[in-house]
């Protein structure tokens, strides 16, 4: 008996050794088992990466984030001033002196939203002559009449009445661009004291620029920047900017009825291939800014 107990608590002491080790090896294979599937697994998936197949299913769900750039100018002529609004004398005093005027309208399409970049004209008592907005819009589907202001202008001065004065505005919507004016009708003509007697309001849309292709396919046009030479020995002919299908666009339209002309440029970056040679976008230079009269 003196020496069966000393012999069994060496078994024991053996048998927890061994349980311990086993335990212990049990948990490095579970490890390097798992690393291995996870090498596996990052393998297989840089295989399929390299497939192209892959890769371009990958681009078309996956399109650049800025799909497109509208660059809009357009030029109110003093027949517009004089025959479609009407203004008096004094009130185109008023607008020269405290209006600003549209140089130009940027619209960067991105999937997300639309950033307007608006360059404006100041005033002619302000010396500091340009200034830029930048304003985000994002569209909502559900809100029938969904528009964002990009520029508003006041064609006279406030009344006693504190009653808003007819004004031009420049409208965002989710598909077009609109010249809106909201005037007053006045039948009684002039009071003693020279004030317009308004006896309703009126909404007109001067002109409305759809940034849909295909709806802009009527306005079309010969892009004049591309008369000259582009640098490479190669007349307007050949650019791309008039070429059917091209990245690059340009359209315009002329109202003799109202004296107003605008001009669209159109860089559309979803045509992958152009997007591959052109990784830095910048618009063309403005022929012509709003005039004011």
């Amino acid at each position: 008996m003196d020496i069966l107990w000393p012999a069994l608590a060496i078994a024991v002491i053996v048998v927890f050794v061994f349980y311990v080790l086993a335990q212990h090896w049990q948990r490095v294979l579970r490890q390097q088992a798992w690393t291995i599937r996870r090498l596996f697994e990052r393998v297989q998936n840089l295989e399929e990466m390299a497939d192209p197949e892959f890769r371009r299913r990958l681009s078309e769900s996956a399109p650049p984030p800025l799909e497109q750039v509208f660059t809009l100018t357009f030029r109110l002529s003093d027949r517009f001033w004089r025959d479609a609004l009407r203004l008096t004398e004094e009130d185109r005093k008023f607008v020269r002196e405290y209006g600003a005027f549209v140089g130009s309208v940027k619209l960067e399409c991105w999937r997300s939203h639309t950033v307007a970049i608006i360059t404006e004209v100041l005033p002619d008592r302000k010396a500091t002559g340009w200034q830029t907005r930048t304003l985000d819009y994002y569209p909502d589907p559900a809100r029938s009449g969904d528009a964002l202001s990009l520029w508003d202008l006041a064609l006279s001065r406030t009344g006693p009445s504190a009653e808003r004065p007819p004004s031009l505005e420049l409208l965002l919507r989710p598909n077009s661009l609109e010249l809106c004016g909201h005037l007053i009708l006045s039948t009684e003509g002039a009071s003693a004291n020279g004030h317009r007697n308004a006896s309703s309001r009126d909404d007109v849309v001067f002109f409305r620029v759809p940034l849909d292709t295909a709806q802009l396919a009527e306005f079309r046009s010969h892009d004049p920047l591309s008369g000259a030479d582009n640098g490479n020995g190669n007349s307007g002919a050949e650019d791309s900017a008039v070429t059917p299908g091209s990245w690059q666009a340009f359209y315009s339209d002329r109202n003799e009825e109202f004296g107003i002309e605008w001009q669209l440029r159109l860089r559309d970056l979803t045509r992958k291939s152009e997007w591959d040679r052109w990784k830095i976008l910048e618009s063309a230079s403005v022929p012509f800014a709003a005039e004011e009269k």
